[in-house]
């Protein structure tokens, strides 16, 4: 067949330039989006009285056959076709004539149309991916609230830091995908916005209310100036951003995880339907899906570094290049979704070892920072006094092959002696309440801190949190599902009319 946009020149792409040049399997994820846009945008250009009724209810009787053929598997679009936009004007003209079909297109081109088929596609997408992490966190949350008594190590620089829990430990990764669900929500109001009407760059002469379209498909406003509205791809770069931020927070998580269900730390466990084995080593259990989580985060941002090199060259005005930022923001949002989907699974199942992770602080210098601090507000030390003796008793206990619950007044006075020229007296009781782990943890109640009731004050915030963007989430499920569901009554009433 002869391409419908092809007039102006001789010759069709011979079969090698066809496949190079078409953009249909990329475009097939925006089938139905490019007929709700077609509907709305007829729709439109009816009420403005361009498209007469009967003609539009022709149309819009094609535009649902094919519909229903693309539900039903029957739809098969060859190479002959650029895209999916050329595709389905050219079936509904098969169907009704190109005296009535070739209204379909007055006042567009396929530069707004592509654009506003990617924004309803991503602002779906979008949608899901916050629902999905509001569910991560969620997860999160509960196992948080299971474990705000669960001592455990808190590490820098892979070292013994301080005694915290795990609970404590949880929050800390709550924070950021909140701050995720946030940057995607803002991500959202800027995708969710119209350029039907913008034509190929500069505007049309057709009479569009490019309001109307808006208001039918549930945009929250406009894409004003029609270079912009054609060309920017920001708002797809942002896209990919987010999801990169998000997946670089799902992937420390995951390493930190990897770490902790080696043998040798013992912490958690993933339940068997997160695991895999070895073809050799049959005492293998493998927390593979954490490893390719982390994996994957390097494809979103591969995704990413992509839509940047592709667009940062483009002037203004439409280009091919452009057609191709489709490829990386679907592969983009498909990983990323998935991920949010494994590893929400990951942690509502896993096998939290408290007791490993209390049997870590047995024999630890982890308390130092404690008695450093006993001695600032039992014995009047300033901290860098107490700090320099706390680090020679423990620099002497390693030597010795002791730890600091072998600690004796006198040790303490040996070593301020040394350190400060100066005896300090720290009695039995306040050396073992300054070394005991569980005591530490309870002393230690500054705002933020894993106090339990510090973590038990913080979940309580976050689940507040957690419903007012559930609400939010709600609301614009709700709005798009109706702008759609307004959209399918006008196309019931005027296919029947």
């Amino acid at each position: 067949m002869s391409s419908l946009f092809r007039s102006r020149l001789a010759k069709d792409f011979d079969d090698r330039t066809a496949r190079f040049h078409t953009s249909v399997v990329e475009d097939l994820r925006i089938f139905e989006d490019d007929i709700n846009g077609t509907e709305a945008h007829d729709i439109m250009l009816h009420h403005q009285g361009i498209i007469p009724q009967e003609s539009l209810r022709a149309i819009l009787g094609a535009l649902e056959e094919i519909r229903a053929m693309w539900r039903n598997g029957e739809v098969e679009i060859g190479v002959e076709y650029e895209d999916v936009h050329e595709y389905i004007e050219a079936k509904v003209i098969e169907r009704v004539g190109i005296e009535v079909g070739g209204m379909i297109h007055t006042g567009r081109s396929r530069n707004d149309q592509v654009v506003v088929d990617m924004r309803l596609r991503v602002r779906e997408e979008i949608l899901g991916i916050l629902g999905q992490l509001l569910e991560l966190v969620s997860a999160l949350a509960v196992r948080a609230e299971e474990n705000t008594e669960t001592l455990m190590m808190l590490y820098t620089h892979g070292q013994h830091a301080q005694v915290g829990t795990f609970s404590h430990y949880l929050i800390s990764y709550v924070d950021p995908f909140l701050r995720d669900v946030q940057r995607l929500m803002e991500c959202y109001g800027r995708v969710n916005l119209n350029p039907l009407g913008a034509g190929p760059v500069g505007g049309t002469s057709i009479a569009v209310d490019r309001i109307k379209t808006m208001e039918l498909l549930g945009f929250d406003g406009l894409v004003e100036n029609s270079i912009d509205a054609t060309s920017g791809r920001d708002w797809a770069v942002e896209v990919a951003s987010v999801c990169a931020i998000l997946m670089g927070n799902l992937s420390r998580a995951v390493a930190d995880f990897l770490e902790w269900s080696t043998v040798e730390y013992g912490y958690v466990e993933l339940a068997d339907e997160y695991a895999s084995s070895s073809s050799i080593m049959p005492q293998k259990k493998n927390p593979s899906t954490l490893e390719l989580i982390r994996g994957k985060s390097a494809e979103v941002y591969g995704c990413l570094t992509e839509l940047l090199t592709m667009v940062k060259g483009v002037n203004s005005g439409y280009y091919q290049d452009l057609q191709q930022t489709k490829i990386p923001l679907w592969r983009c949002l498909d990983t990323t979704l998935t991920s949010l989907e494994v590893m929400t699974g990951i942690v509502s199942t896993l096998k939290v070892n408290g007791e490993k992770m209390r049997e870590r602080l047995k024999g630890s210098f982890v308390v130092g920072v404690e008695l450093a601090e006993v001695m600032v507000m039992e014995a009047g030390l300033s901290f860098r006094e107490a700090y320099k003796v706390v680090a020679y008793l423990v620099r002497n206990a390693v030597a010795e092959r002791k730890t600091l619950s072998d600690l004796t007044p006198a040790d303490i006075s040996n070593a301020s002696l040394e350190e400060l020229g100066r005896e300090v007296g720290i009695d039995d009781d306040l050396i073992a309440r300054a070394i005991d782990s569980e005591a530490c943890l309870m002393r230690r109640k500054s705002l933020g801190s894993p106090h339990p009731s510090q973590a038990k004050t913080m979940l309580e915030n976050r689940r507040k949190q957690l419903a007012e963007y559930s609400n939010e989430l709600q609301e614009r499920e709700d709005k798009a599902t109706e702008a759609m569901a307004r959209l399918r009554k006008y196309v019931e009433d005027y296919a029947s009319s």
